[in-house]
């Protein structure tokens, strides 16, 4: 569970969100050392790696850990339609999708269990999606998708700029890049 944005936070918040041992010092809790994971954020952007180091960069932070993988997902299909999805789960994993058969590629998000927290925004970079939102904040509680297909012979491809953020607060934790290729033959 995230640490608050705002209001009262104790050091024994930090402790009881990241471990750590007593007496309670914020020299324990840089990132990257035992307890803060490389990368954390919240409200406030980045926990310092080193230097000066202060209650306050610890709001809205988490010990989850949020890191999606660059995704090029390929659907060529003979003599029927090929539709293609991307699809991030609540379950912690993204997904592809080749004609309705999903396969997982990544846990994106650790623990797993916290999958539903998030919100995902989608733009696309080049090509058309044949369904899917775009240009929007779309919770992760909702399994969302971004789905690709080709009726007629040929193929179409899209290239998304993805990005994912805590749901309820602004701070980006990840960006991504998924390309979706679908093929009829």
């Amino acid at each position: 569970m995230a640490l608050p944005s705002s209001g009262a936070l104790a050091f024994s918040n930090i402790q009881t969100e990241f471990g750590g041992s007593n007496p309670i010092g914020l020299s324990e809790y840089y990132a990257g050392g035992a307890y803060v994971p490389n990368g954390t954020s919240g409200t406030y952007g980045a926990v310092p790696a080193s230097g000066a180091i202060s209650v306050q960069n610890f709001y809205g932070t988490s010990q989850t850990v949020v890191n999606f993988v660059d995704a090029n997902i390929y659907n060529i299909q003979i003599g029927t339609p090929a539709s293609t999805a991307y699809q991030v789960n609540t379950n912690g994993s993204d997904y592809r999708g080749d004609n309705a058969v999903y396969t997982v590629l990544t846990q994106w998000v650790t623990p797993a269990a916290q999958g539903g927290n998030y919100e995902v925004y989608a733009s696309i970079v080049a090509g058309t999606l044949t369904s899917g939102t775009v240009g929007a904040w779309v919770a992760t509680s909702t399994s969302p998708q971004w789905v690709l297909t080709r009726s007629i012979v040929g193929s179409v491809d899209v290239t998304l700029s993805m990005q994912v953020r805590r749901v309820g607060y602004a701070t980006v934790l990840d960006t991504w890049t998924v390309y979706i290729y679908s093929e009829r033959g």
